[in-house]
């Protein structure tokens, strides 16, 4: 009887401690920072909006932990809306300085810049024009282009093609009359440049691996920042692997998904 009581006493307790390697989130320090991290960084390996997050705090040099959640994961979700973000999308960071919490990818990156404007290069121009261009120029990624991109990639009735492409490429143009160089408000690398990689860098990919088609040549200043833009050690070092992202897209492209799906979840 006893014996009995106490292999269910052991059980008990081996399940909770599986429960908790299954279900916390998976953290990582980014190199060189073992436990100075200032920022806890919450993400998901393939969602542009927190790659955003993460070249900036490249730029930054802020020491940070990238903690990975998955929030299609019933009790992890659970975990990550009663702890960190309440809308359950990523990214997220708590800063370990003071216990704040943020969501939403550029007030993170504001946030950041202002919270750590002592370290790195500045990525927000001192003036109101200057801040108000990186936000335009973010209201057109998020407006314009992102939608346009997702929406002719997964049009799978091919006479609409024409229709969608003339769509992207008027998203494209903007970029072409109003890029500065050799980044797109001018000499400086800031937020809009930031904001902007991680969805051209899918937008390429995605563009040429299943509808082949790519950046019209004609776009030669868009096409020369993004040669430029793409060469930032921080892009570098957030790139997302191609095979990885065909999976992603495979999936996209089989469910017929619809954009803005992953961001709603």
């Amino acid at each position: 009887m006893a014996a009995r009581k106490a292999r269910r006493q052991h059980a008990g307790a081996a399940t909770l401690i599986v429960a908790s390697l299954v279900f916390r989130p998976l953290t990582f320090a980014a190199p060189g920072t073992s436990d100075k991290a200032k920022i806890e960084f919450y993400t998901m390996d393939m969602c542009p909006y927190a790659q955003r997050t993460w070249i900036t705090l490249e730029e930054k040099g802020v020491p940070y932990k990238r903690t990975v959640v998955n929030v299609r994961n019933s009790t992890e979700r659970e975990w990550y809306v009663k702890n960190v973000n309440p809308l359950g999308k990523v990214p997220s960071i708590r800063d370990l300085t003071d216990g704040t919490v943020l969501y939403e990818s550029e007030i993170i990156n504001e946030y950041l810049e202002q919270k750590f404007a002592d370290s790195g290069p500045a990525l927000m121009p001192p003036s109101a024009k200057g801040a108000a261009s990186v936000r335009l120029w973010n209201h057109h990624l998020n407006n314009k282009l992102a939608p346009a991109h997702f929406t002719f990639l997964m049009n799978k009735n091919a006479t609409a093609d024409p229709e969608k492409i003339q769509a992207l490429e008027e998203a494209l143009q903007y970029y072409e009359e109003n890029l500065k160089g050799p980044f797109l408000l001018g000499d400086d690398f800031t937020l809009a440049d930031v904001s902007a990689l991680p969805f051209f860098e899918r937008l390429i990919f995605s563009c040429r691996r299943f509808k082949d088609y790519e950046v019209p040549p004609r776009m030669k200043r868009l096409l020369k920042w993004l040669d430029t833009a793409m060469s930032q050690p921080s892009f570098l070092a957030t790139k997302r692997p191609e095979d990885q992202l065909e999976e992603v897209y495979q999936r996209f492209l089989s469910v017929n998904y619809a954009f803005g799906g992953l961001n709603r979840n």
